[in-house]
């Protein structure tokens, strides 16, 4: 191989590509990241970050940045659908606030030790870049484009230039990952297409939307219901959802558009108005169109020295908040396969588990947001919805009933947070398992420690968790200190694989992992369980870092 001028180029600079190299910096790869603008994006969309995102940004060191952004920690994180907001309101959905889901003993806090936050991304692409420019190994270069590549034998060749001055360079890395969006140089460069629902022209989500950021702190005088998070507005006349996004009054409204049409600045103002009902000073901070009602998957996530992820990858409407997270699982996922690979102690076949794991996972959880989509888009508005009547109230209640009986998941897709699995990968080894894995459901989350799934949380003596004690590699988790581990210690030491000990004495994680011992993977899945060290162990910890190849 080559001198190398980095070890990975990651081209694009959005929450995704920082999450790619932060993975990479704080595991010692030296890295570079590209992005063309000259800073983080400044208009607000993917505005919340749920549990399994928030795990991944306390293993690297933010999550307490992150949490400290964004909705205040009391604001009621509701979802509301009202006739307007200073109109009446139809249904609501509780949920709990950051301040009451981060009190001890809440149930939020039994399976997970971050629950879901509500923030927009632009804040949070700050917080990621801000940890990326501590980090010394990442090389950060805001304001510069890719060009074009081209994959040599041992590692791949990168022209990149920097906007403002027209600098070009010629970059060598050994491997080079596409963060780049929807519209990604890399993936087309590659040839490579997108499969699945383009957002068909139908309705209020699916088809030519518009995204408008605006400041309005008048809506809190003239809000006759209480506040909420995310505000559906449904009259008919229109609809329009509001996201709160600092408690104070700035705001996200997604609008529908007609097919080929442009909104000025001026007419967005006037329909933030008729949806809100009431004469407020209303700011449009910026406004761009998209399109809702995709569920796109990409063919192929690698090409040789070629990686994809995020948007490059996976396109979602944003029901369900999906889109940007399950991207930050995509890198939780590359990030720690390609450091093994780069330090020597990755297996040949161990980054060809990536798409083998995470494709599965984006036509997943897309479905699960077209499916979502379509319901939203199918919902139909009573014509006397908005009067002031006993006809009014009685429509106004049929609806709230069907809102309440067909969304709930909308508002609460644990499952899709934290319940997603990879059975089929040739990284997770069932040796000896006689139970089942739990069933996929999209809705709800039952913690199970079966092999292919998120190591389950659980608190520690002291209020630590767990996940604050696994180490950068493979973590044993050893309940009862009784099982002599030094076979498996050996194995792992004789590939150069990383591996801790962990003791526990818990007998609630005993009950919770079924087993005397769990292999955790660096990215907090189990790998492999039992109550006595594995039959082969070298063969065990082959197969886990791609070495070995053989049926689990």
């Amino acid at each position: 191989m080559p001198d190398l001028d980095t070890e990975v180029l990651v081209c694009g600079g959005g929450p995704v590509g920082l999450c790619m190299t932060l993975e990479l910096a704080v595991r010692g790869v030296a890295c570079a990241i590209l992005n063309e603008g000259e800073t983080v994006a400044t208009h607000p969309q993917g505005n919340t970050m749920n549990a399994r995102t928030m795990e991944h940004y306390r293993r690297l060191g933010v999550s307490k940045r992150v949490r400290e952004t964004g909705l205040p920690a009391d604001h009621p994180t509701d979802s509301a659908y009202v006739t307007r907001l200073a109109g009446h309101e139809i249904t609501r959905f509780p949920m709990p606030s950051t301040e009451e889901k981060m009190a001890p003993g809440s149930p939020e806090l039994e399976v997970t030790p971050e629950p879901l936050h509500r923030v927009s991304q632009m804040l949070v692409e700050q917080i990621l870049k801000d940890r990326a420019d501590e980090l010394p190994d990442a090389d950060v270069r805001f304001g510069w484009r890719l060009l074009g590549f081209i994959q040599r034998k041992g590692h791949v060749e990168s022209e990149i230039e920097e906007l403002k001055t027209g600098e070009k360079r010629t970059l060598r890395s050994a491997f080079l990952v596409g963060c780049d969006g929807a519209h990604s140089t890399v993936r087309r460069a590659l040839g490579i297409r997108y499969v699945g629902e383009a957002g068909e022209d139908v309705n209020y989500m699916m088809g030519r939307m518009q995204s408008t950021y605006i400041e309005a702190p008048g809506i809190y005088d003239i809000l006759k219901n209480p506040v909420a998070f995310h505000t559906q507005v449904t009259n008919p006349d229109a609809r329009a959802a509001f996201i709160t996004l600092d408690g104070k009054g700035k705001f996200l409204m997604f609008t529908k558009l007609d097919r080929g049409e442009e909104v000025s600045d001026e007419e967005a103002r006037e329909f933030a108005l008729s949806q809100i009902g009431a004469d407020v000073p209303v700011r449009v901070i910026s406004s761009r169109p998209w399109t809702a009602g995709r569920a796109l998957v990409a063919e192929r996530y690698r090409d040789r020295r070629v990686f994809l992820a995020g948007d490059a990858v996976h396109l979602f409407t944003p029901t369900g908040g999906f889109g940007m997270n399950t991207g930050m699982d995509d890198t939780s996922n590359l990030g720690w396969k390609m450091a093994a690979v780069l330090q020597g102690w990755g297996g040949a076949d161990l980054l060809d588990s990536y798409e083998n794991e995470r494709r599965p996972i984006g036509l997943r959880n897309t479905g699960e947001s077209h499916r979502m989509a379509l319901i939203v888009s199918g919902t139909r508005i009573p014509d006397r919805v908005e009067e002031d009547s006993p006809e009014g109230e009685a429509v106004r209640a049929e609806l709230g009933d069907y809102l309440q009986e067909t969304l709930p998941e909308l508002f609460a897709a644990v499952g899709i947070q934290l319940g997603a699995r990879y059975d089929g990968s040739p990284l997770i080894s069932r040796e000896n398992e006689k139970d089942d894995p739990p069933p996929d459901d999209a809705a709800g989350y039952a913690p199970s420690a079966c092999p292919g799934g998120r190591a389950p949380h659980f608190w520690l003596e002291g209020g630590e968790a767990l996940y604050d004690h696994l180490g950068e590699g493979f973590t044993l988790l050893r309940f009862g200190n009784n099982t002599d581990a030094s076979d498996l210690e050996n194995a792992a030491a004789a590939r150069g694989v990383p591996l801790k000990i962990l003791d526990i004495d818990n007998p609630a994680g005993r009950r919770l992992y079924e087993r005397d011992l769990a292999l955790v993977r660096p990215d907090q899945y189990v790998a492999w369980r039992g109550d006595a060290p594995p039959a082969d162990p070298g063969g065990l910890i082959g197969r886990l870092t791609g070495a070995v190849t053989g049926a689990a």
